[in-house]
């Protein structure tokens, strides 16, 4: 096992460990930092992660974007680090996909990355800088060289660390968000 892959089941490990109290106070004040953003409020399509197991949970952002009249896309992975966002009008648009992370449905239209005006990011953990250490599969960083628009990662402010393992394919996002609230990052 790699040294990243090792920290990767660690943080995944601690993640894990949050008690859901905890974690549902820390999901509404990742909405409501997010919902504050320039960047998403002036958004007419915004690109968004359908959160699964511990991670910030974005049903409540896509719920939001929804209501705002903002289109909202969310990923599907069609091979090994090659992602397309695809734009969904309900939660009822989703099916359980590889991994049981849910993805669009087959009618769900294809959104092209410049039509984006906002992506959403998750991670395992993040530093401050903008960094995260995801899950491997190299997805969003392919995503976000394609993509210009800003792009914010969910992070609990517990699962920031100092220094997230690097390499030189790894992309910085723009804005990071935890309960805490949001921060521009640095490079």
């Amino acid at each position: 096992m790699t040294e990243k892959s090792a920290f990767r089941r660690k943080m995944l490990e601690k993640r894990a460990s949050i008690d859901p109290a905890d974690r549902s106070a820390a999901d509404l004040k990742i909405l409501y930092a997010v919902t504050a953003l320039p960047e998403y409020l002036a958004a007419e399509t915004i690109f968004c992660y359908v959160s699964a197991a511990d991670e910030p949970d974005t049903r409540a952002l896509m719920e939001d974007a929804l209501t705002r009249g903002k289109r909202v896309c969310v990923p599907l992975c069609a091979s090994m680090g090659v992602m397309h966002a695809h734009e969904i009008t309900g939660f009822a648009d989703l099916t359980a996909g590889k991994y049981d992370i849910p993805e669009p449905k087959p009618h769900c239209p294809l959104i092209p990355p410049e039509a984006i005006n906002f992506i959403v990011v998750p991670c395992v953990c993040c530093d401050r800088d903008g960094y995260r250490l995801g899950y491997g599969g190299g997805f969003y960083d392919r995503w976000l060289e394609k993509c210009s628009a800003p792009s914010a990662v969910l992070c609990f402010e517990r699962m920031l660390v100092p220094s997230v393992p690097r390499e030189a394919h790894d992309r910085r996002a723009d804005i990071l968000v935890s309960d805490e609230g949001s921060r521009r990052t640095q490079g």
